[in-house]
């Protein structure tokens, strides 16, 4: 991999972030076509909504006729398959593309097996950068085709004294809905649900409809319609997921998720299987202190962003039961990757190491 393809693939993630959320159960993938002589961009796509048609086959359709001779940039490996679309190899090949660099292979037999190689037997160049910043960009879509669940960001906000808040506005609002708008779905648990009294809604001003499925954590005492996220009409899909014994009391349009347990408590590993046998790439989970210490020592939180609200009232439960949530992270094997400050709030992102 060049130089210039580093900066080509570093752009069309860039691109693709923001529609994360978006693409249903496809990946999120961008596709970037290139003059490679004059390193001028000709076409770009992302995955359009929904998941179809590909970024592919929309850029190299917006190209045309210059995608003859050209460089294609796509973040995740190019489908070969037929499905609900046709091939990308297919158009690939079609178009004239004289060298594919992507940027990470794709572990899913039906969309990657001989794909590269088919497009090597047509005479095309290929190049498999092994890119960190698609791998991070398909993270959802990468452990759900190897561990059969969605890829785990865990969200917390909390007081200047590490308990738990519910920010009202702010930097630490912005970077939370940020969040929520690119997840395929929110988890709550149903005692934080109960105390917050929340709807998880995306409150950035045109986004409402990023708004993604919510889902609600039952415990042993169950759930009833009287909780705000299961019993208001919310217009905002909603679900609930039990023990298979735990009593659940929720409006048809709440779908109920039953999965094995313990106690009334379902097992987290079931709950996580059940989200990806939805096609759920990315969750964002807003755990209570229980929950966070739960998901945390079964090593089942990929990412863990963790904000600091200077202005916000500390009313909520600690963050942890004992000590400091940071270090609960930091025992989990979760290292920190990224800092930022904001006049009214920190935030900090931990993650696994690869």
């Amino acid at each position: 991999m060049s130089p210039e393809d580093q900066r080509w693939l570093d752009a069309a993630v860039r691109y693709a972030t923001p529609f994360l959320g978006t693409t249903g159960d496809n990946p999120c993938a961008a596709a970037l076509v290139v003059d490679p002589s004059r390193q001028t961009l000709i076409a770009r796509a992302v995955t359009a909504r929904g998941g179809r048609p590909h970024a592919e086959a929309i850029a190299l359709a917006s190209a045309g006729l210059e995608a003859a001779g050209s460089t294609l940039y796509a973040t995740l490996q190019p489908c070969h398959h037929w499905g609900r679309t046709p091939p990308c190899v297919d158009a690939i090949v079609r178009a004239g593309v004289m060298r594919v660099v992507v940027g990470v292979a794709d572990p899913d037999p039906l969309a990657a097996a001989t794909g590269l190689e088919q497009l090597q037997s047509a005479g095309i160049e290929v190049v498999l950068a092994e890119h960190a910043p698609s791998a991070a960009l398909h993270a959802g879509h990468l452990h759900l085709r190897t561990d059969g669940r969605p890829h785990v960001t865990a969200m917390l906000v909390v007081s200047a004294d590490d308990r738990i808040v519910s920010p009202a506005a702010g930097a630490a609002r912005a970077v939370l809905d940020l969040q929520r708008a690119r997840a395929d779905a929110i988890l709550i648990g149903a005692a934080m649900a109960r105390h917050h009294n929340q709807q998880l809604a995306v409150a950035i001003p045109g986004l409402a409809a990023r708004t993604p499925l919510r889902v609600v954590l039952a415990g042993a005492q169950g759930i009833d319609r009287s909780l705000n996220l299961v019993g208001r009409l919310s217009g905002y899909r909603t679900a609930v997921i039990a023990e298979s014994r735990v009593p659940v009391d929720a409006p048809a349009s709440v779908e109920v998720l039953r999965v094995a347990g313990l106690n009334g408590h379902p097992d987290l590993r079931e709950v996580l299987t059940a989200l990806g046998k939805k096609g759920l790439q990315n969750l964002l989970i807003e755990p209570g202190p229980r929950l966070a210490a739960a998901l945390l020592q079964a090593g089942l939180i990929d990412c863990f962003g963790l904000i600091v609200s200077k202005d916000a009232a500390n009313d909520g439960p600690p963050a942890a039961s004992t000590g400091k949530v940071a270090k609960l992270i930091a025992a989990a094997g979760l290292v920190e990757t990224e800092h930022q400050n904001h006049d009214t709030a920190t935030l900090k992102f931990y993650r696994r190491p690869a």
